[in-house]
């Protein structure tokens, strides 16, 4: 994880009751469909706090991983290949006339909409993958996923399900949109997709195509805005837990964003070797010196993250570095 933390926003950390206060008069994010199964307590990867703090734009997480990466380059791929073979893959799911003209709708590129299509909503927003257009009007919204896991899709006896957090965002996008239905298109990834993901190709064996009504999401909406109000109006988190240490330990910490070239070269150094027998010594000792030099005064804990690792030094007492990968 690498947060980038926006101090204006960020006005008090309660290590006693484990919340964070933050300005309530600033200009907060939105309930976007990745986050309403956390702001249900639903989401077993992301917590209440962890979006409230998202939400409230008291940091924003700008990490990669392969995962993320292969989405973003393989949904364009999908579009593509729903739109050029969509009288063999829509037609059927939506039960359409042979007269029926069928298109597949681009989303706004998310510069242009400020990363938003529903900017006129106070509380929920996000961005769709695209439209199903059926003679000129939008007949359902396009969501399409990428997986490595088809048991995620499928029951016992082989029949599709869609997972519970895809069906809650879709619909939310659905309840937006005032539509009713939802096109899902899944991907189904081997390794080498995630290495490779501008070299992948949708075939009948490697995707999934299934349409849906959407869910009525009334009382989950419900909750959702009361849990926006008390919070995010509120200006105060949801309690932490166990699973947001990472990201307190980096609000309470000075971040250090950027060393001088010079400097940087220590720090790349010092990856090289990270994973050999190499005695790192006199080389943490000079790391810690810089770290403690470009740090805050009054900090206790100073971050700085470079090729892959974070370093971590602690001032409390005697000066001790940690370093872990990321």
């Amino acid at each position: 994880m690498a947060i980038i933390v926006k101090r204006e926003n960020l006005k008090r950390i309660d290590r006693e009751k484990k919340v964070v206060e933050f300005d309530k008069d600033a200009r907060h994010g939105k309930i976007t469909g990745s986050r309403f199964l956390s702001v249900l307590g639903r989401d077993k990867y992301n917590s209440e706090f962890k979006t409230a703090c998202l939400i409230a734009r008291v940091f924003y997480d700008d990490s990669k991983n392969k995962f993320t990466i292969a989405g973003e380059i393989i949904e364009p791929i999908m579009r593509s290949y729903i739109r050029e073979n969509r009288d063999t893959i829509l037609r059927g799911l939506l039960d359409l006339k042979d007269e029926d003209s069928i298109s597949v709708e681009e989303p706004v590129n998310a510069k242009d909409c400020y990363y938003d299509h529903f900017r006129k909503v106070p509380v929920f927003g996000g961005m769709v993958d695209g439209y199903i257009v059926v003679n000129g009007r939008r007949a359902a919204v396009l969501e399409i996923k990428t997986t490595g896991s088809r048991s995620d899709w499928f029951d016992e006896n082989g029949n599709v399900i869609i997972p519970e957090g895809y069906r809650l965002q879709a619909s939310l996008y659905a309840q937006l949109s005032k539509l009713e239905r939802i096109v899902f298109a899944a991907a189904f990834l081997e390794e080498a997709d995630y290495l490779n993901p501008e070299n992948f190709v949708p075939t009948k064996d490697n995707t999934l195509f299934t349409a849906i009504e959407k869910k009525d999401i009334t009382e989950e909406m419900r909750i959702a805005e009361e849990w926006y109000n008390k919070y995010i109006k509120g200006g105060i988190t949801p309690e932490w837990s166990d699973m947001d240490e990472a990201i307190v330990d980096v609000l309470t910490s000075d971040r250090i964003s950027e060393m001088p070239g010079d400097a940087q070269m220590l720090f790349r150094k010092y990856a090289k070797y990270y994973d050999s027998d190499e005695d790192l010594t006199d080389l943490e000792y000079t790391i810690m010196d810089l770290m403690s030099s470009a740090a805050s005064d009054g900090a206790d804990k100073v971050l700085y993250e470079q090729n892959g690792l974070r370093f971590t030094l602690i001032l409390e007492g005697v000066p001790k570095l940690e370093v872990t990968r990321i």
